[in-house]
């Protein structure tokens, strides 16, 4: 579990999230409200996939230009799947797999956040399991 997370709100805008992305070596942002509960998880993909594909082209126009200004809340996978202190790395795995997702908040009873599980992660140490 990567328990260094970076978080967002809600309301900020894709411009600053493609600052994230454009800047870091990481694809997961867990999305908080105004009380830091785990309201959501915006990849990567999730904002490739919500923006004009024209952004920084010779076509591109005001319209692609827009895109940015979308808010976080419009394009993030809202109530994620989440696990919790107790889950398996394998049952983890397992529900990476299961549900096609690529990473887990990690929450406590409160919904607060305590982490991050990416398939990754999960990866790393099932492949050391391996080796020993």
């Amino acid at each position: 579990m990567q328990t260094r997370v970076v978080t967002v709100g809600m309301d900020q805008r894709l411009f600053d999230i493609k600052d994230i992305f454009d800047n870091v070596s990481f694809h997961h942002l867990v999305v908080l409200d105004d009380e830091d509960l785990v309201v959501g998880v915006l990849t990567e993909s999730d904002l490739l996939a919500a923006l004009s594909p024209y952004l920084g082209k010779a076509a591109e126009n005001q319209r692609d230009v827009q895109t940015l200004t979308q808010r976080v809340h419009h394009v993030m996978t809202r109530e994620p799947l989440c696990s919790t202190p107790t889950t398996g790395v394998r049952d983890a795995g397992q529900l990476l797999v299961d549900k096609s997702i690529s990473c887990l908040p990690v929450i406590d009873e409160a919904n607060k956040l305590l982490g991050l599980v990416t398939w990754r992660d999960v990866l790393s140490v099932l492949l050391v399991e391996n080796t020993h």
